[in-house]
């Protein structure tokens, strides 16, 4: 074995130093080493700095570590720089750590002069070689970096690496990975994390190469093993959190993840920038720019926050300042061409199709062998319904990267799945795609109902949409997940591109198809008049109208939970409703898309259906909400608000003194726990506790709280009804039917209560009791159909 390869064993990425010298003897150093291995931080430093003697650098490599996982970098500054000098093994392996630092702090050229002088010293070094290679990448020293990274390919061509030396594997699959052989990196990291599953941190970079191919299943499963190993890795936990925002968008449990890498280390920036991507999503612009601010003041020179903030920019139609924001990022790197499409990701959120092809087309020009933009051009394309386009750009990025799953998806949708199974039909406003099985049957519905709907809308808006309008109706649910988004799984009913409307057939379940495609058409309008630039809120209220004037049974029923966000004054204000429909808590996210139709329906009702027209026009400007129902209405934001609080008191009074269970807030059972605690004698602050873990599913914690705040306050609302519910599940009806009673006479009634009462009649075969219950709740929720469907099976 060579010097170098000698030298890398324990100069590798990560935390592979650290397991290379497990022969070391002392207590502290082996208890710090696992202990920072297992991600116990705190105690891997207490320990860590104790040692002395001939220990005492390399216990100090990890403590810098140690420091640096929970973001002290001061103080890992201060620990690595008496240490960071020479070539000898310890000393290259601090310069390593130390520029790793640096690059994390905003010094990336100072990390790498010293690096290129290291590497001078130790041409062979494959630890000095890989991490010198990762920073002139990052300068955009692309050819610099290739050349670096050849060697070590080379050296596995030549079988110079240690096939069984997880460094090595490490090594390897970070030169593959940079230089696009996905499979040999794949590979690589496979057989290293086998070798040595305690590579945290390479474990961590493999789920990230997963995830750029779209591999979300896989990444998240990789994750998974890091945390078995380390369940508090702060990159791990932010890496999640994008891994859950690229495919399913769970916010609670984005924030899950979040508050575990924050926990540890507050300024872990990955993190932040998850952070920044769900406010820039919720067009919470104020919010976002001082999340980016925070990353930049730890990192100047971080170009994907740099590409964030040219995205709020560019968002806002702000070219001057987007132009600025750019110029910062390709000073640090010319060869950056990652902002583009992350300023694409953010166009395509907000309906901006054809802007962001033109985006991926630019990271192309910058980097023409940026094959994951080309797929995106690929994808966009096909968006706008331009399938011969859109599937040439697909080619084209197959060729040199046949490892993008939604590349692959797609591809062979529109190459085999489609042509045999799927035909079109044009009619006078639509180019329709049906399955073929179903075409005959569905085009005698579908078509009339669709011009009809187009015929209206056009005379209502006194606009006419690019025509023809493509609708796609998949039969399958699968091609339908990979039609609208490149992958297989998605929850939506049905997608408007602006141009295109893809959707699920009647054939794929139990759809109401009228409504779902009329909904999405009001989309195609709201979408083509704005200029692409009709905020979420406007345009998902202005759907739910135009099916609630279509057809009045195609009203969603919750007006209950309107007035539950009344009454715990968690109402947002209509400059707001945009924010809302990011919430981790999904009960906003219902309120926030009823509140966003009820909103459009008083509106139109107050100042006639003119507005919406002209509202669009004017976001098609640029101008933003406010502004916007400024120049409309007249009046302000704030104004409207008042107003439209009056109108709900009035539609919702027939709630008024029921009982209706909080919903917003308890996400975090730990943050109750403390409130609770601080108010010992207070009954409501112990229900909520119950409610926390009741919502969480934890029955157990939910009822003793529950008996706990009933010991403080008998009379507790909150806590009885959850002990009612937890006895309804657990088939004790006689307990179930006395609590649910007990709080109908002592005023805490609603519907849902009622509905308990009248399914335990039911199955005592009580008739009368039944009707009893059925009719107090048709009263107590006059909107919702359940009672009324109860009651005419019942007659």
């Amino acid at each position: 074995m060579t010097s170098g390869q000698k030298q890398g064993r324990v100069r590798a990425l990560g935390l592979v130093l650290l397991l290379a010298l497990t022969d070391l003897a002392g207590a502290d150093l082996t208890t710090g080493r696992d202990k920072l291995i297992a991600g116990d931080y705190k105690t891997a430093i207490a320990e860590l700095g104790k040692v002395t003697g001939k220990d005492r650098a390399i216990a100090r490599i990890w403590l810098a570590r140690a420091q640096i996982a929970t973001g002290e970098y001061a103080a890992a500054e201060a620990t690595l720089t008496p240490i960071a000098v020479g070539k000898d093994t310890q000393g290259a392996d601090a310069r390593i750590v130390l520029a790793d630092l640096r690059r994390m702090t905003g010094r990336l050229a100072e990390a790498r002069k010293d690096l290129e002088a290291l590497f001078k010293d130790l041409p062979n070094d494959r630890s000095v070689r890989t991490e010198l290679g990762k920073l002139r990448a990052l300068g955009g020293d692309t050819l610099g970096a290739k050349a670096l990274f050849d060697l070590t390919i080379a050296e596995s061509d030549k079988n110079k690496l240690d096939f069984d030396n997880p460094d090595d594997m490490v090594h390897l699959a970070e030169a593959a990975r940079h230089t696009g052989q996905y499979k040999l990196a794949n590979d690589a990291f496979r057989e290293a994390i086998k070798l040595k599953p305690q590579l945290s941190d390479a474990g961590v970079t493999w789920a990230d190469l997963f995830l750029q191919k779209y591999a979300a299943q896989l990444a998240e499963q990789t994750l998974e093993d890091v945390f078995k190993v380390n369940p508090n890795h702060p990159d791990g936990h932010a890496a999640m959190a994008e891994v859950i925002m690229e495919t399913r968008y769970d916010l609670a449990a984005v924030k899950h993840h979040l508050d575990k890498a924050f926990a540890v280390n507050p300024k872990n920036t990955r993190g932040m920038k998850v952070k920044a991507a769900i406010e820039i999503d919720g067009n919470q612009w104020e919010p976002a720019v001082k999340t980016l601010d925070g990353v930049l003041a730890i990192n100047k020179e971080d170009v994907e926050a740099l590409s964030m903030k040219a995205t709020i920019a560019w968002l806002r139609d702000d070219l001057k300042l987007y132009e600025s924001e750019k110029a910062k990022a390709f000073a640090i790197n010319p060869k950056y061409a990652e902002l583009y499409r992350i300023v694409a990701r953010s166009a395509v959120r907000e309906h901006r199709y054809v802007e962001a092809i033109e985006l991926e087309k630019q990271a192309v020009k910058l980097r023409p062998d940026f094959h994951e933009a080309m797929a995106g051009a690929g994808l966009g394309y096909l968006r706008l319904g331009m399938e011969k386009e859109g599937i040439e750009w697909i080619d084209k990025s197959w060729v040199g990267d046949q490892y993008n799953v939604r590349a692959f998806n797609t591809r062979n949708l529109f190459r085999n799945t489609i042509p045999k199974e799927y035909s079109v039909t044009n009619t006078k406003s639509f180019r329709i795609r049906y399955h073929n099985e179903e075409k005959a049957v569905f085009s005698r519905y579908l078509e009339p109902t669709m011009e009809r709907a187009f015929a209206d809308m056009v005379k209502r808006y006194g606009f006419t949409p690019k025509t023809p309008v493509t609708l796609e109706l998949y039969a399958d649910r699968t091609d339908y997940g990979i039609r609208t988004v490149g992958l297989p799984d998605l929850g939506a009913l049905g997608v408007c591109f602006g141009q295109v409307i893809t959707a699920m057939s009647p054939a794929t379940g139990d759809i109401n198809w009228g409504m779902v495609m009329w909904h999405e058409l009001g989309h195609v309008f709201a979408i083509q008049l704005s200029n692409s630039r009709v905020p979420r809120w406007f345009t998902e209220g202005l759907s739910e109208y135009e099916t609630l004037i279509a057809h009045p049974s195609w009203r969603r029923e919750n007006d209950h939970d309107l007035y539950g966000a009344m009454l715990n004054g968690s109402l947002p204000s209509i400059g707001a409703l945009n924010s809302e429909f990011m919430q981790p808590d999904q009960s906003a996210v219902v309120v926030a898309y009823y509140q966003s139709a009820v909103t459009m329906e008083w509106l139109i009702q107050t100042f006639g259906f003119k507005i919406v027209p002209q509202a669009l026009k004017l976001f098609g400007t640029g101008k933003e909400t406010p502004e916007v129902l400024k120049l409309v209405t007249g009046k302000s934001v704030a104004q409207l608000d008042g107003e439209f609080r009056k109108y709900l008191e009035i539609r919702l009074k027939p709630y008024a003194g029921t009982f209706k269970l909080p919903t917003k807030g308890f996400d975090d059972v730990t943050k109750l726990e403390i409130a609770a605690d601080a108010a010992p004698k207070d009954g409501k602050a112990r229900a909520n506790v119950a409610l926390g873990h009741y919502y969480g599913g934890e029955a157990e914690k939910a009822a003793a709280n529950a008996n706990a705040a009933l010991v403080i306050d008998p009379k507790q609302p909150i806590a009885r009804f959850i002990l009612a519910e937890i006895a309804v599940h657990k088939n004790d009806a006689a307990k179930a039917k006395s609590m649910y009673t007990a709080l109908a006479a002592d005023g805490y009634d609603n519907a849902d209560l009622r509905a308990r009462l009248a399914a335990i009649a039911e199955t005592e075969g009580n008739t009368a009791e039944l009707e009893k219950h059925l009719c107090a709740a048709k009263k107590l929720d006059p909107e919702r159909s359940f009672s009324y469907q109860e009651l005419a099976q019942l007659y």
